[in-house]
């Protein structure tokens, strides 16, 4: 392997293939639910179904349609949590995983700079969530003809996959940024638990908690909404505060690893 990033690759295949074949599964298992869930009557269970539980199982008069549905019930409730949780694994595998077993000291000893490491490790990441986001393409693509009604266009799920893979970079970012500005693996883990977990919470119950509302737009969930890129596109807005997010974050990790004495 002549780069850093073409090993980290060939290291992570694994973890790729896996991953990536666990995506491509359940986007066809939420996909093959569309005619079930497609049902008569959700008109009166949408009326008396509390605010609270309408935030945890999505707008059921979503189900109608296969856009709105699978934007709701796969990738606004589903992929954030456990895409978000591999991208998690990952930023925390390449960072402080490989300093705590002495990889990274090994690394730096040869003739490669601080920052190329980073960057060269940090797009092995998104290489990574790409190839295993694109498993959520393959898996509704091979469902889909064997359903009936179930349309929808290749720009709507292009929206979708590439904000997937926008959010999931910003969730790696997190630990991957921490681990190597602090060298501190309880800091890099809280961080990350605390983001997803605690985004999920204010965008699941802010809709039924009056003083959780103001707080809301500091999930990043909040700039995930994916029905609503389906029916109005990508909105700048969102697309900024994700990539802006990921961006300093990245370049604050590249300014103190520079400084850091590794163990």
């Amino acid at each position: 392997m002549r780069s850093v990033y073409l090993k980290t690759l060939y290291d992570k295949r694994f973890f790729v293939l896996g991953w990536t074949i666990g995506f491509i599964a359940l986007a066809a298992l939420m996909t093959s639910f569309f005619p079930a869930m497609k049902t008569t009557g959700l008109d009166e269970l949408v009326k008396n179904m509390p605010p609270a539980f309408k935030g945890l199982v999505g707008d059921l008069t979503l189900l109608q349609h296969f856009d709105t549905y699978l934007a709701s019930q796969l990738f606004d409730i589903r992929v954030p949590l456990i895409a978000g949780i591999m991208a998690i694994m990952l930023g925390l595998g390449l960072s402080i995983s490989e300093e705590e077993n002495g990889v990274l000291r090994t690394i730096t000893a040869l003739r490669i700079g601080r920052i190329s490491l980073l960057v060269q490790k940090w797009l092995a990441m998104v290489t990574i969530i790409i190839v295993s986001a694109l498993g959520f393409l393959v898996g509704t693509y091979a469902v889909i003809p064997f359903i009936s009604d179930a349309t929808i266009g290749n720009d709507e799920l292009s929206r979708l996959i590439m904000m997937t893979i926008l959010i999931m970079t910003a969730y790696g970012t997190i630990p991957f940024a921490v681990a190597f500005a602090s060298g501190r693996r309880s800091a890099a883990t809280f961080v990350a638990i605390f983001v997803i977990i605690g985004g999920f919470i204010l965008s699941t119950f802010g809709q039924a908690v009056d003083w959780l509302q103001d707080y809301e737009k500091l999930s990043l969930l909040h700039y995930f909404p994916a029905a609503d890129i389906v029916t109005d596109g990508i909105k700048i807005g969102d697309v900024a505060v994700l990539g802006g997010l990921t961006f300093v974050l990245l370049v604050l990790a590249i300014v103190l690893f520079r400084r850091r004495d590794i163990a």
